[in-house]
């Protein structure tokens, strides 16, 4: 059985990787190949044409067949077409009018100077020697183009690039961009033949504290216009926040109603791009996939024998929850939260099952209550004149609450039917403390955390409030202390955090690191807060136990010795760092503890996501919606650079070439039909990153040969190196910083 998985991961791998190779290579070639065939149209002579670079000569392979040497070159950064008489150097330019002066003057013939290459073959052929060689390049290079050189074009070999007049170079230049969008085109038509499944445009989980809770966004709402332009997919509604626009207004259908609602997306320190705090909605068809993790030891054997039944070609719906039918995630989601800390019985088809609580994980020290960063527009608080700013100080008379697990707290109370709440606040401006009672209003959204933010803070929709956690200690359990280890003090302020013998699953970031023992988070209240440390990190941070499964690979194929006993069957523990008043500093090892009074809002069933299909019903349609598709990302790409420039998009969001693979590989695993519309989008990336007027891009040349076909000659020969030289700058620059994006050398958040 382990050799069957382990050749099962080793082929699922591969294929993998042969699709990224076939992908990334499909996109290199229909780019080159666009300059090629126009310039044999054009009757230019291609001398090569390479599938990546052959640097210094170095290839796998190469042949040759009519005048064009084909080849293989051994780096994997793209591909070239080399066409007689191209100089991507302006100053090599002058080098071809050289070797054309000397064979209208009958030093050499015609066919000879097609061979040479610059002012080097002169002297390669004992026309001039070393010396005469070296000062006609610097003569070369730096003398201004004449208008009497500029006419000398005209006696390049009849076959040459530059012997073309402009609309035909501009043709060769542009073709390679045209087939990369033409690639684009027939990648998604290919999909939408077969059919592309998106995310339906419809809210599922709405964020407590985010914009879209403010609004008045709630699980189940559909959204079918996003600015008046009717809403396809869910993904819409990414776009327009990446666009930056200040407000977007949804047109939403609620129980049989349409209602307009206008959100501001916000983008926060750390945040990579605006978000407006929804995810997709879910069904309650159960996923053929169910990833129980750590939750598994919760379920009996008769819940999970059930689980594992369903699959593609057996599926299976939640029907009931405690005997009463729900026909919605929506329904689905508030029958749980009326049962929170206790188990249910869910019905899934046709079969009763216990779907469990599942506690959260703890540590036996309680964080110090913060501010109030939000407030809910027409809420029972916002009436009442709760600000931003202002604390709470206790709840129904209890001083000693914990903020992470306030929000279970109040939902309790609001299933228990209790009505109000009495708080006491602390005011922000002048520290007068206000006992208020507030009304408690129905709870159905999860009051849980964005796992794509880190200093979300905890929300209440019984309150209508959302506040921040302090990294200060406000009380410690003594009795839940490790032997020997220091007791926290009261006012300690948490300067780092060690999840030991933890494994990592966010890489590349500025507040945590992996360590000998584990994973650890720093820049705490500055990067990130407490509770996504605590309510989200420590919930999901997955256990070393035994090796992964590159190295059981390693271990099989004898090229890695198989890990010590004592490293698998280690626990899991939290080490703090505590800086007191003092500024002492103490360090502690905790026991991670199963909360009583905390659960997990998700139980562990994972659900399909709500979806729209898009299946043409013939070739027509599909290259309808395929060229439909292609513009929409290539305007994206627009979009994503003008956001760029002016700071609604972080530069850390974009991805490098490591990236990309990562990208292709990952939607590889999902199928063709993701896999062909990833390749649409890079093809329509490439299209429009190519046509950027920046030498040595397409869009430079393309820029060049424009002023040209204007004025009659090219631009000043200086003033093209210094350009040419500047952008290739400018793309370096680029490269490196987007490499180290990759590799996290430089952290994305």
């Amino acid at each position: 059985m382990e050799n069957l998985e382990i050749l099962t991961i080793i082929g699922r791998v591969s294929y993998g990787v042969l699709l990224v190779i076939l992908g990334l290579n499909a996109v290199i070639l229909v780019h080159e190949l666009g300059h090629f065939l126009v310039a044999r149209w054009c009757g230019v002579r291609v001398d090569k044409f390479y599938i990546w670079f052959d640097f210094w000569g170095l290839k796998f392979f190469k042949f040759k067949w009519g005048e064009t040497e084909y080849g293989l070159g051994l780096f994997p950064l793209g591909g070239y077409v080399k066409m007689l008489g191209q100089e991507d150097n302006p100053g090599a330019i002058q080098a071809e009018i050289e070797r054309a002066r000397l064979a209208k003057e009958g030093q050499v013939t015609q066919e000879k100077a097609k061979e040479w290459t610059g002012v080097k073959a002169l002297e390669a052929d004992g026309l001039v020697d070393a010396k005469e060689a070296t000062e006609m390049v610097a003569h070369l290079e730096t003398k201004p183009t004449s208008e009497s050189q500029v006419a000398d074009i005209a006696i390049f070999a009849p076959d040459s690039y530059l012997s073309k007049n402009v609309p035909q170079r501009l043709a060769i230049i542009v073709a390679g961009v045209i087939m990369n969008f033409l690639f684009a085109i027939i990648c998604a038509t290919a999909a939408y033949m077969y059919g592309v499944t998106e995310s339906a445009p419809a809210v599922g989980n709405v964020i407590p504290g985010s914009p879209a809770w403010e609004a008045g966004l709630q699980t189940g709402d559909k959204i079918t216009a996003i600015n008046g332009t009717t809403a396809r997919e869910f993904k819409d509604v990414n776009k327009k926040m990446i666009e930056g626009t200040r407000t977007i207004q949804l047109t939403i259908e609620r129980e049989g109603e349409s209602q307009v609602l206008d959100v501001s997306p916000r983008r926060r320190s750390g945040d990579l791009v605006p978000n407006i705090g929804v995810e997709s909605l879910l069904t309650l068809e159960l996923h053929p996939q169910q990833r129980l993790g750590r939750r598994e030891k919760y379920y009996s054997a008769e819940t999970l024998d059930v689980l594992r039944t369903v699959t593609d070609t057996n599926p299976a719906w939640l029907e009931k929850v405690d005997g009463q039918a729900v026909n919605s995630y929506a329904e689905y989601q508030e029958a749980q939260l009326k049962r929170i800390g206790e188990s249910i019985t869910g019905t899934i088809g046709g079969v009763d099952v216990e779907i469990p609580a599942v506690p959260m994980r703890a540590i036996p020290v309680r964080f110090q209550m913060g501010t109030i960063a939000a407030v809910l527009p027409g809420s029972d608080a916002y009436k009442k004149g709760i600000k931003e700013g202002d604390t709470i100080v206790s709840v129904d008379g209890d001083a000693d609450f914990d903020p992470l697990k306030l929000p279970q707290v109040l939902l309790r109370k609001v299933n228990a039917g209790q009505a109000t709440v009495e708080l006491v606040i602390r005011k922000a401006e002048d520290g007068y403390e206000q006992t208020l009672t507030l009304e408690l209003a129905p709870v159905r959204i999860l009051p849980g955390l964005s796992p794509g933010s880190m200093r979300d803070s905890v929300s209440s929709t019984a309150l209508g409030l959302s506040w921040n956690v302090d990294p200060v200690v406000a009380d410690v359990d003594e009795t839940a202390l490790l032997p020997g280890q220091p007791v926290p003090a009261i006012g300690d302020r948490l300067v780092s955090v060690e999840f030991v013998n933890g494994t990592t699953i966010l890489r590349g970031n500025s507040f945590s690191d992996t360590t000998r023992d584990g994973v650890r988070f720093h820049s705490i209240g500055e990067r990130v807060d407490v509770p996504y440390i605590f309510a989200y990190m420590l919930q999901v941070t997955p256990l070393r136990e035994g090796p992964g499964s590159l190295q059981r690979i390693l271990v099989a194929l004898n090229l890695s010795e198989p890990p010590a006993e004592e490293e698998v069957e280690k626990g899991l523990f939290v080490r703090l760092v505590l800086e007191s008043p003092d500024e002492t500093t103490k360090i502690i090892e905790l026991p991670i503890l199963e909360a009583t009074d905390w659960f997990q809002l998700e139980r562990g069933i994972s659900l399909r996501t709500e979806v729209v299909v898009f299946q043409a019903a013939h070739i027509g349609e599909a290259l309808a919606l395929g060229t439909a598709r292609t513009v929409r990302y290539t305007l994206l790409v627009y979009t994503s650079l003008r956001s760029l420039l002016d700071g609604t998009v972080s530069p850390r969001a974009l991805n490098g070439p490591v990236g990309i693979v990562e990208f292709l590989y990952r939607f590889a695993l999902m199928g063709w039909v993701d896999f062909l519309i990833l390749l649409c989008l890079i093809g329509a990336n490439l299209a429009v990153i190519n046509m950027l007027p920046i030498p040595p891009l397409d869009g430079g040349h393309v820029l060049f040969l424009v002023y040209e076909w204007i004025f009659g000659r090219p631009p000043n020969e200086l003033v093209q190196v210094i350009l040419s030289y500047a952008g290739l700058l400018m793309i370096l620059a680029l490269m490196v910083w987007t490499v180290s994006l990759d590799l996290a050398c430089i952290p994305r958040w």
